[in-house]
């Protein structure tokens, strides 16, 4: 009898053993990666490759329509984010998604190419990129996200080379005042003489697909009118409370909030949209955030940045913390 039930064990662990072999197979094709190629970070799922980071050298980037034979389908989130030396990027035809804050503050950035088989341009894609000052939108796009050239106050057109896109809110939001909307006769879902509020007109298809119109000067962007007045990180078990206070909030738009493991490091956004404002010209408030899943013993930076409805950025910080267990303590 026991030598039965020991033989009918053995028959249940090999089954369960060789059903875990046969979903790792399945999977494991699909699971991403992060690898590197020259200046760029990339996982690949299902064959395909994303761009999810960048090294920021400075000046020109052509991003590869192939890596190690692979596409390269879509450039992540946050891919470029920050990277203020950046003055020109070349998009291939191979990718299809530009995702949510990938080229955010890239205020260097003079010219973009856009491919021809982008069809989403993300949230906040080109926030901040106050050196654009012309912008073409090939036929192959459906879809703006919301805020995605807010604050581009050099951008004086956009050049829509097919039917009009879905559009979120304040796409092109205190761009140049003399901003204007244009797009190719024939084309469906525009309208004239304004189109989401803005001036648009039927005109001529550029002859380049880059833009590329340096500025001639350097302005100094001016600090915004919030008024910080503390910033703690405060550490518990595998978590950071970020706590900061306003005294006044003139024309604040909202917070987000950077993460780095060293002072002077690469900081990382690590709130999902834009923290909206809560205080108000005459008073302040209190804010709160927690950053968890953290490893106990490790010391964080964070760095608070303010938005003003012009879209003005400020940084606060950076301030440091080190999540640690403590006996008798639930956090």
């Amino acid at each position: 009898m026991k030598s039965k039930m020991k033989s009918k064990k053995y028959k249940i662990s090999a089954i369960v053993f060789y059903s875990v072999i046969i979903v790792l197979a399945l999977c494991l094709p699909n699971m991403a990666f992060a690898l590197q190629s020259g200046d760029f970070t990339y996982d690949v799922s299902g064959g395909t490759v994303r761009i999810t980071g960048y090294t920021c050298p400075g000046g020109a980037a052509v991003i590869p329509p192939t890596i190690d034979g692979m596409p390269v389908v879509s450039i992540g989130n946050d891919a470029f984010s920050y990277c203020t030396g950046l003055t020109s990027v070349t998009i291939p035809d191979s990718v299809t998604s530009i995702g949510k804050y990938a080229f955010y503050y890239c205020y260097g950035l003079t010219s973009v190419t856009i491919g021809n088989s982008v069809t989403s341009i993300g949230e906040s894609a080109f926030f901040l990129c106050s050196g654009l000052t012309s912008v073409i939108i090939p036929k192959s796009v459906t879809s703006i996200g919301n805020y995605s050239f807010y604050g581009c106050d050099g951008l004086t057109k956009a050049y829509f080379l097919g039917n009009a896109p879905s559009m979120g809110i304040w796409v092109f939001y205190n761009c140049a005042s003399s901003f204007s909307i244009c797009y190719t006769a024939g084309a469906t879902g525009f309208t004239t003489p304004t189109w989401y509020g803005y001036p648009a007109s039927v005109c001529e298809e550029p002859t380049s697909s880059t833009t590329t119109v340096p500025s001639t000067t350097t302005t100094t962007v001016p600090p915004t009118a919030i008024t910080i007045a503390s910033f703690t990180a405060k550490p518990l078990n595998g978590e950071v409370v970020l706590e900061w206070s306003t005294e006044t909030e003139i024309d604040n738009a909202g917070f987000n909030l950077y993460r780095a493991t060293a002072e002077d490091g690469e900081y990382d956004k690590i709130n999902n949209a834009l923290i909206p404002a809560q205080g108000s010209t005459t008073q302040g408030t209190t804010y709160e955030f927690i950053d968890s899943g953290l490893r106990n013993g490790k010391t964080y930076y964070y760095k608070l940045e303010d938005i003003d409805l012009n879209g003005t950025a400020t940084m606060h910080g950076p301030v440091k913390a080190t999540p640690r267990w403590r006996y008798g303590a639930g956090k």
